[in-house]
């Protein structure tokens, strides 16, 4: 429930912004210009009649005229009798031509924004049809929404540009140049980004870790899914990539392994899976693949994948800039809902996936091997975490599969085991993957948490492992450059952790974090290290410790540092001023290895301190 209601406030916060960024210039203006037309309809009035008064004229015909034709009312068309009238008092450009117009422009925004937030809903409800709606609505959204949203901050950003001006001047008979200005480069900004976003380029095709299972390196593996396929009534896939990953699945998406790129229907196997699962249990999880090849699910994936990913790297860009949350909100309300759809079709999915599994090979076969899938990935995540938080260094041999091997069986026979495949059982609108308990009544097969552990910790007689004669090779080279991969980036986290103690700690934060000499243009150095920065001309170390603030500020062409001190420094100020000169070039690079090294400063500070934190 707690899950549910922080999800329902996350969609409430959305459309609340939704709204405000949509509605809330547009209203605005609204309001000024109504405002603003009667105003200017009673100083013109006052100023006819006053002039007529004061050529002793008889005002009682020019007030009732004045009634029936307020001066902005002849702001639109006329009758040929008003013309004269209209030029008066509505000539274009003029003041009641202007608030006339951008009351109309108003207005209309006021409809567009209620027919944009109609096509969000109406986009998210054709996605929850099926997976051709999907990529209907994905299409319309991406031209459609993208499109009215782009008009919105173009037409949005010319009410905020008249409004810094008319603001002011209507009030107080002044206005700012700078404020106008402001604004304008505001809406230049939020142009420039949306333009950037709309031809941002897509990032190279994904890149997975594994090996390419041939027909000639294993022909007993590719027999057996011939004829899984065949049961299932699928073609084969064109690939089988091998790798130590801790899932199983298939995909139609371009995809390449070791710099070699794969098209048509691939499937992925897990061998340290696979090693875990009985021959039976194994044909369970490859029939459950092979259905969503033959259910069509993996050549929609692939066609929505690409499009969804250059959705998602455009609505990021969008909810970066400020210029541009008007686009952000509207496309993120989407988003979500989308999101919603495509996981409720995911779920569907593994649904019929898992019954034809159950019927062409058994329903025990399916259900138990979930169990060890969930019980052989939860069990790894736990080593991996434990060998991670580790605060010393790792040989380069961690032994992660030796250890999940030998631990395993004590893992599964722990409450915990218990309470993470509950865990499991509570339904997120965002798993793509239904619960086990569901999964169970799907194919009317249950077991009991009490022989949980039974079936994860069962050995099998012999796996799909056998078929594959060159699994053992693969494993091995996998392994070896996971764990290289896995005690290189722990150690780099170490040189972010450590306060260094001793010579081997520092030698491995100097490692990372060396130091970083700028020269100045009388050939004096400022450094950059981790204990701080150290003054090119007294050679004084300003201690991050002691450091409260930094800031970089360029005044008459000149960069100067600006370092606020917690404690008065060696000198007993508050406040060292550096001056940069010559670093005009490699100012960038200087401002970003400042912030990079006090972020390390940092985040060492917050995690020596977070115990005492937690103890008070």
């Amino acid at each position: 429930m707690g899950t549910l209601t922080a999800l329902k406030k996350s969609y409430a916060k959305v459309f609340f912004w939704l709204l405000i960024t949509l509605f809330l210039i547009p209203a605005i203006t609204l309001v000024f210009a109504e405002y603003g037309n009667n105003q200017l309809n009673q100083q013109y009035t006052q100023l006819f009649i006053d002039d007529a008064r004061g050529q002793q004229q008889d005002v009682g015909e020019l007030t009732d005229f004045l009634q029936q034709h307020p001066p902005s009312s002849v702001c639109g068309p006329v009758a040929d009798d008003l013309i004269d009238y209209k030029n008066a008092v509505c000539a274009p450009q003029s003041e009641l031509w202007q608030f006339y117009m951008m009351d109309k422009v108003a207005f209309w925004t006021l409809i567009a924004s209620g027919v944009i937030l109609l096509l969000v809903l109406l986009c998210s409800a054709l996605a929850f049809k099926s997976r051709q709606g999907q990529l209907l609505s994905l299409t319309l959204a991406r031209r459609f929404l993208m499109l009215a949203c782009s008009l919105e901050v173009l037409v949005q950003g010319g009410m905020l540009v008249w409004l810094s001006f008319w603001s002011t001047a209507f009030f107080t008979q002044t206005y700012y140049p700078k404020l106008v200005m402001a604004v304008g480069l505001l809406v230049l900004a939020g142009m420039y980004y949306m333009i950037k976003g709309i031809f941002r380029k897509l990032p190279p095709e994904e890149s997975i870790e594994g090996e390419v299972v041939t027909r000639e390196a294993a022909p007993a593996l590719w027999s057996r899914i011939d004829a899984l396929a065949a049961k299932v009534g699928t073609t084969p896939p064109d690939h089988i990539v091998a790798g130590i990953d801790t899932n199983f699945y298939v995909t139609e998406a371009p995809l390449s392994v070791n710099e070699q790129a794969l098209t048509g229907r691939k499937l992925y196997v897990s061998i340290p899976l696979l090693r875990q699962l009985t021959t039976a249990q194994a044909d369970g999880v490859m029939v459950h693949e092979l259905t969503h090849l033959h259910e069509g699910d993996t050549a929609s994936g692939a066609l929505l994948g690409p499009k969804l990913h250059r959705f998602d790297l455009y609505l990021h860009l969008m909810g970066q800039n400020l210029a541009t949350l008007i686009v952000f909100y509207p496309l993120y309300l989407y988003r979500m809902l989308f999101e919603l759809a495509w996981q409720r079709n995911s779920r569907e999915r593994e649904f019929v996936a898992d019954r034809n599994a159950s019927t062409l090979v058994s329903p025990a076969a399916i259900i138990e091997s979930l169990i060890k899938v969930s019980a052989y990935a939860s069990y790894r995540n736990d080593v991996e975490r434990t060998l991670f938080e580790n605060s010393t260094l790792h040989d380069s041999e961690l032994g992660i599969a030796r250890a999940i091997a030998a631990g395993l069986p004590q893992h599964v026979s722990s409450p915990d085991f218990i309470r993470i495949m509950r865990e499991q059982n509570v339904p997120h609108p965002f798993d793509s993957h239904p619960p086990l308990a569901e999964r169970m009544r799907n194919v009317g097969y249950n077991v009991e948490e009490a022989h949980y552990a039974g079936v994860a910790s069962e050995s099998p007689a012999d796996s799909w492992v056998d078929l594959m004669p060159v699994a053992d090779e693969i494993e091995q080279q996998l392994w070896q450059k996971y764990e290289l991969a896995f005690a290189s980036e722990h150690e780099q986290s170490l040189a972010w952790r450590y306060q260094p103690v001793g010579e081997e700690e520092t030698a491995l934060v100097e490692k990372y974090f060396p130091n970083a000499p700028f020269t100045l243009k009388d050939g004096s150095k400022i450094e950059i290290s981790w204990r701080g920065i150290i003054h090119p001309k007294t050679g004084e170390l300003l201690e991050w410790d002691n450091v409260k603030n930094i800031n970089v500020i360029r005044n008459f062409g000149r960069d100067i540092l600006y370092v606020q001190h917690v404690q008065p420094n060696a000198q007993g100020k508050k406040r060292s001023e550096i001056r940069l000169p010559g670093l005009k070039k490699e100012i960038d690079a200087f401002k970003n290895t400042l912030g990079y090294y006090r972020h390390r400063h940092q985040t060492v500070r917050a995690q020596l301190t977070e115990p005492a934190v937690q103890n008070a």
